[in-house]
């Protein structure tokens, strides 16, 4: 296996980073809706399985690309 780089660990903390905040937005609006007392939309909540989805993988890699060092 190829080393991993530090450009790499960047682009991997970076993808991280980014699945981390879409997945707090959909936390929070998941909050608001339970807050108001309305159910959540199906996009919604089809957003936040998508956002952990991306988020788990993300931190998958990092955590792997990590261990590697």
């Amino acid at each position: 296996m190829l080393p991993v780089t530090d450009e790499r660990l960047r682009e991997l903390r970076l993808r991280y980073n980014a699945a981390y905040t879409a997945y707090q937005s959909c936390v929070l609006a998941l909050n608001e809706a339970a807050m108001s007392g309305k159910p959540p939309s199906n996009t919604l909540l089809e957003n936040e399985a998508k956002a952990l989805r991306e988020l788990t993988e993300a931190r998958a890699k990092l955590l792997a690309a990590m261990a590697d060092r």
